[in-house]
């Protein structure tokens, strides 16, 4: 499908990689969908397997770095609103949940730990971006950190699968 939606006169690699982008950044923000399905696109931009992949995986990287930042907006902002505030801190145990886990897991790990868990091949990076964006305000940080990460996830699912395509042929 995506071959023929390619030949297409409507699909050129530029529409291709513009879905791509906005695919990224609708994966970060908004819907826990998995990320590497961007990794059949290449098949149908009509260059070269080292270009194709390569802009793909970059292209997603930039998308999902920009919706990291609305997630880090959305997050940081809502877990500062004084009506979310004022009833959390009605329900038992959230302060010291708050405090003692979510900080000291933030604190200890930083932004290792967010790219730890982004590059993870499959795991939804929505639910991760957003209990990060709560704790933490560095936007360039925080969008390198999913940029990087995202890169590295699309690598590391295509080095196993590679791996596995090589072994069956």
């Amino acid at each position: 499908m995506l071959t023929e939606l390619a030949s297409s006169t409507i699909a050129t690699p530029g529409i291709l990689l513009a879905v791509v982008f906005l695919y990224a950044v609708v994966v970060a923000a908004f819907l826990p969908f998995p990320s590497e399905a961007v990794l059949v696109v290449p098949f149908a931009l009509a260059y070269p397997w080292y270009v194709s992949f390569p802009l793909v995986i970059v292209t997603s990287a930039a998308g999902k770095a920009a919706g990291s930042l609305i997630a880090l907006r959305i997050g940081y902002g809502v877990s500062r609103s004084g009506p979310v505030v004022r009833f959390f801190e009605r329900v038992p145990y959230y302060k010291q949940f708050k405090q003692q886990t979510l900080v000291g897991l933030v604190q200890r790990y930083s932004y290792l730990g967010l790219g730890i868990a982004i590059a993870i091949p499959f795991l939804p990076e929505t639910t991760t971006i957003y209990a990060f964006s709560v704790l933490d305000n560095r936007p360039f940080v925080f969008a390198a950190t999913t940029f990087l990460a995202t890169i590295a996830r699309l690598l590391l699912v295509l080095t196993v699968v590679g791996g596995a395509y090589s072994v069956v042929d």
